[in-house]
């Protein structure tokens, strides 16, 4: 007879496998619901015994439910599976200059609710209680949420639990910043470079076409310049989280204590002020974009200037990381139409090699939003099935 290790052993390896068909069959639900045992037996190779008792210990655990059964198929028509919505969510908050938006997903990937507040800019605190007050908003006590997935400008010093390099949110470094907010948010906290969720987006979006893209970087002008790089499907944040912060590339590196950074040439403010200097009394990048498109030969020229600046920024990324594709986003970089045919050229003539694919982003202004519900859906369905595995 087989001794007491033999035996459990063997038991342990039977478990094994047993979380590891389970998870087989719950990582294909996680793609899409509404799937029968034989769809999933084919699509994760398992047989259907198998199936059928992976999907009874996970209804049994609460992860997934019968979403009915399929109609118009001959014979007896095939129960569906899907995640069950309710087992458990995730919390999105994206803190901008002038937004605060949040979103909140359930395990199933649905987005049951959204909400938006202009940023309160007087304080780091008062911005802090807008994030609190969204996250009331949204029902997030009432929910099973695993996880808030927070979008920030700057970047997440781990070690000191604070952000940094956020100039344009004043007092959002302090330290009491993040212990306000991990007190007063549900689940666990993570913290995100907004650009870095941006790019997480384009990701997804990227993956639906035809021929997906895998390696890109996000080059966003807005307020501010930023970039987000994925390699392989993967987000590359550096030795500190600070990868992609091109914004603090110097543009006029003839002081080293007072060059210019490219942020203060190429973001918005610096177009209004372009525009104000060619004698043009515009309020915002926007409306120069727009009087450029209608004729006006000093925002053209104006546009120009941007484009000349901005490929001069991607020259860089180019030189260093030698993407395969640019995108470009942010509430200036999305204007192909003016910007796109023109930072093509400039930046044909500033490199040695022909210069990578260029397009515009097809994501809005939420792009760091629906990046942060991404993320927060991915961390919570890994904590759901681990936690219902365990126990």
């Amino acid at each position: 007879m087989p001794g007491r290790s033999a035996l459990s052993a063997a038991v342990s390896s039977t478990g094994s496998v047993r979380v590891a068909n389970e998870r087989a069959v719950y990582d294909v639900l996680c793609r899409g619901g509404g799937l029968s045992a034989p769809e999933l037996g084919e699509v994760t190779g398992l047989s259907k015994p198998t199936v059928g008792l992976a999907l009874a210990e996970l209804e049994q655990l609460g992860l997934v439910e019968q979403a009915g059964r399929r109609r118009g198929s001959t014979g007896r028509a095939p129960r569906l599976y899907q995640l069950r919505p309710s087992a458990a969510g995730a919390l999105a908050i994206d803190v901008g200059r002038s937004w605060v938006r949040g979103a909140r997903v359930d395990l199933a990937g649905q987005v049951q609710q959204r909400a938006e507040l202009r940023a309160d800019g007087r304080s780091a605190d008062a911005l802090v209680d807008q994030v609190l007050r969204l996250a009331g908003d949204l029902g997030a006590a009432d929910h099973h949420v695993s996880h808030t997935v927070l979008g920030s400008p700057g970047v997440y010093d781990r070690a000191a639990d604070v952000i940094r390099l956020a100039p344009n949110l004043p007092g959002w470094e302090t330290s009491s910043v993040l212990s306000r907010l991990r007190a007063g948010l549900p689940g666990d906290l993570v913290v995100e470079n907004d650009i870095n969720l941006a790019a997480l987006a384009e990701l997804d979006d990227l993956a639906r076409l035809d021929d997906p893209v895998d390696t890109f970087v996000l080059v966003s002008v807005g307020t501010g310049l930023g970039m987000g790089i994925v390699s392989g499907g993967r987000l590359l944040r550096g030795a500190r989280g600070a990868a992609g912060e091109i914004s603090y590339l110097p543009a006029d590196p003839s002081s080293a204590v007072t060059s210019t950074r490219l942020e203060e040439l190429t973001g918005s403010a610096s177009i209004v002020r372009a525009a104000r200097e060619a004698g043009l009394d515009l309020p915002s990048a926007e409306a120069v974009f727009d009087a450029a498109r209608h004729g006006s030969a000093p925002a053209q020229d104006v546009v120009a200037g941007e484009a000349e600046r901005l490929s001069l920024a991607l020259a860089a990324v180019v030189a260093v990381l030698d993407p395969p594709l640019i995108v470009l986003g942010g509430g200036v970089g999305r204007n192909g139409d003016l910007l796109l045919g023109p930072v093509r050229t400039d930046l044909g003539r500033r490199l040695p090699l022909a210069p990578p694919e260029i397009r515009i982003s097809r994501l809005g202004t939420d792009a760091p939003l629906q990046g942060a519900v991404a993320d927060g859906l991915a961390r919570a369905r890994h904590t759901a099935f681990a936690v219902a595995t365990s126990a």
